[in-house]
């Protein structure tokens, strides 16, 4: 079975504060049942009672111990017998109202608003909006490509028709080339004559 977690508390000071929430209760309770005397007067009976209640807390609060870390570590029993826990009630301070801080406060409360749905309307348009510029930019590419090759064929053709080669002008001197081909063909083709009249039949 696992352990139970234990409270985790971040400084001494933490548990002096609950130790005193619950002396400052049991004070209350003590001065409802027997409330203080006027003057000067010892009460014998209230310290006897007061100092039997704050022994039951701090037992108490020692049996739970075990059960409590102080940043990571077990609180030290001598943490009870601090004299300096305040057991009267902690008077709190409140700051007078600020019409422009609440004004300001609002502001930006509206601001948080209309970003979280701008946000939002950015969630559900942004990835419809990317599918679309990638095809567009797909479509866009597709088509420059066509017309590439539209515009090769198209000089192709008009090399053909014209003795040039996509784009190509004739060769210089082409006139030149083709009447020395001619005439080494020519040429070949005596010889190979006089060739088949000297070999034997």
């Amino acid at each position: 079975m696992a352990e139970p977690r234990k409270i985790e508390l971040q400084s001494p000071e933490d548990l002096q504060h609950l130790i005193a929430i619950a002396r400052r209760a049991a004070n209350e309770k003590i001065d409802q049942a027997l409330p203080p005397m006027e003057g000067d007067v010892e009460d014998a009976m209230r310290k006897a009672v007061e100092k039997d209640v704050h022994n039951y807390i701090n037992n108490v609060y020692t049996a739970t111990f075990p059960s409590i870390t102080l940043n990571g570590l077990t609180p030290d029993p001598e943490i009870l017998q601090k004299t300096d826990i305040n057991t009267q009630g902690v008077e709190e301070e409140y700051e007078p109202f600020n019409a422009k801080l609440f004004s300001r406060a609002k502001d930006l409360a509206r601001q948080e608003e209309d970003l979280i749905e701008e946000i939002a309307a950015l969630r559900r348009t942004v990835p419809g909006k990317v599918v679309e510029a990638t095809k567009k930019g797909y479509r866009e590419g597709v088509e420059a490509d066509e017309e590439a090759v539209r515009g090769v064929e198209e000089r192709v053709r008009g090399g053909v028709v014209k003795g040039d080669v996509v784009g190509v002008r004739a060769l210089d001197r082409q006139g030149d080339v083709e009447a020395g081909w001619k005439e080494g063909v020519e040429g070949l083709q005596r010889v190979w004559g006089r060739c088949r009249g000297w070999w034997p039949g």
